[in-house]
């Protein structure tokens, strides 16, 4: 059986919060939600393949660490990136921004809480720092980005016999 990455497990939790997801780089991000659109004149904005807004995005992270433990075992733990994103009026004031930023924050703690619930991950404690970005990606978007490292609670075994 193959063991799910840590990607799947963050993939599996987004899903359960109903909440449409992307795993890619922030290049590779900016080309999927370029093809983004408004749906009528209703604020609901989709893309061609059936993902909507807000959106779950994975930043394929580009640092972490491996923890060894004496009794064999190794745990990896990345660095994430992992983005919510919503789109904005196109005329936005600052208080239509705030809320909508206010909104992503909140399904960004419901994520944590359930990264806390799940038994994939250590808990996450303490300060998680974030960002807040509008107009991010190319389209008129708020983006909340969670800076979060996400360790492993049960680790592989390693053989050392190899």
């Amino acid at each position: 059986m193959e063991k799910m990455t840590i990607e799947g497990k963050v993939r599996e939790i987004v899903g359960a919060m109903g909440q449409s997801y992307a795993c890619e780089t922030w290049a590779r991000a900016n080309v999927v939600f370029d093809r983004f659109r408004r749906v009528g004149t209703e604020r609901r904005v989709e893309d061609p393949e059936g993902m909507a807004l807000p959106a779950c995005l994975y930043v394929q992270p580009v640092s972490g660490s491996l923890h060894f433990e004496p009794s064999g075992r190794v745990t990896d733990a990345p660095a994430c990136l992992i983005a919510f994103a919503d789109a904005m009026p196109f005329d936005y004031r600052g208080e239509e921004a705030q809320r909508i930023a206010e909104r992503l924050k909140g399904i960004a703690m419901q994520f944590i809480e359930r990264v806390n619930n799940c038994g994939f991950f250590v808990p996450v404690e303490g300060a998680v720092n974030y960002r807040v970005a509008f107009d991010k990606l190319d389209a008129n978007l708020c983006v909340v980005t969670l800076e979060i490292t996400l360790r492993e609670l049960v680790g592989e075994c390693i053989d050392y016999t190899v």
